[in-house]
């Protein structure tokens, strides 16, 4: 029995909705779950956490930094949760298609990687001034600025040409039929996807090599040789590394391999397979991730910082 190509070319489009809509909820339903099980820690790290210092003799540009934590904290913990709700409503019912588009290019992923991305940077600037001190801090940190607006930048202007591309290409429900979801009548060419993609796995790749920098630059260096190398004194360089310096590096690791792994996946298969349905599926897992690392690179951060030193639990 022949069937017509255009109705099953519906059919799979309506079960690629269904797919993103149960990974959306799943996304949603986990960030959800990660809120209530260290909402102690949020409590204590982040609300609570100036509440018993002295706040007279705090210089105005301490307070601002202080409030841009709070403020990138909240946008980190919770927009994520809000944006997969709209985007599950937005697949799952009718809503106005051409606005869901629209603000799924240009304020979903966009957003989240610029906030992670400032989040690492003064993670690196207190890494640097941790081992170095303040001795070329400001070329550091210019440069550090540099690489987060030139991407920032960079994949603004992508998504603004996806947008444009968008508008004329939405697909909407013929009247009286009212099907779930929104799709376009043509996938995204490899220039509107890929090239984002890339920019955000240079620039995560570029931040972690220098967190493995200053992490090598901390070291005493004495596996110089390849003798050197023994068990004894790979276990020495281990103890003699700092603990912020190890929770930076352990959160780096945590943030950075499942990102790229994702992204790399995500280049090679729009390379081949010329979909969105994969650009769909792929955003709930990046904005979840996002969330959640986000979130702990500030708490463990906090968390390190208030641990007394290592001598003085020994003298206790």
């Amino acid at each position: 029995m022949s069937t017509n190509p255009e109705l099953q070319a519906l059919y799979t489009v309506l079960y690629q909705i269904r797919v993103v809509n149960y990974v959306t909820v799943s996304c949603a339903a986990c960030l959800v779950y990660d809120v209530l099980t260290n909402l102690d820690k949020e409590v204590h790290f982040i609300w609570r956490y100036y509440r018993n210092m002295d706040d007279a003799h705090i210089s105005w540009r301490r307070r601002l930094r202080r409030m841009l934590v709070q403020v990138l904290f909240i946008f980190g913990r919770y927009y994520a949760i809000l944006y997969l709700i709209g985007y599950f409503a937005a697949m799952a019912y009718l809503c106005p298609c051409k606005g869901f588009y629209y603000h799924s290019a240009l304020a979903g992923q966009i957003l989240y990687t610029m906030l992670v991305n400032i989040i690492l940077v003064m993670r690196l600037n207190v890494l640097y001034q941790v081992i170095h001190g303040i001795e070329g801090l400001p070329k550091y940190q210019s440069f550090l600025a540099t690489v987060v607006i030139l991407e920032f930048m960079a994949e603004m202007s992508i998504s603004i040409l996806a947008a444009r591309w968008i508008r004329g290409r939405v697909v909407e429900p013929p009247p009286g039929i009212p099907w779930p979801g929104c799709f376009l009548s043509q996938s995204p060419s490899d220039s509107l996807t890929i090239p984002g993609w890339i920019i955000a796995i240079l620039i995560a790749t570029t931040l972690f090599g220098l967190t493995l920098h200053l992490l090598f630059s901390s070291m005493r260096w004495r596996l110089r040789r390849f003798k050197d190398f023994t068990i004894s004194n790979i276990k020495e360089e281990i103890r003699s590394i700092q603990p912020t310096t190890l929770m930076l590096i352990k959160d780096g690791v945590l943030f950075y391999i499942p990102m790229v792994v994702m992204l790399v996946a995500s280049v090679v298969v729009m390379s081949r397979v010329h979909h969105s349905f994969f650009t769909d599926i792929t955003v709930p897992f990046l904005m979840a991730l996002y969330s959640f690392c986000s979130a702990r690179f500030i708490i463990h951060t906090r968390e390190t910082i208030g641990q007394p030193p290592a001598s003085n639990k020994s003298k206790k």
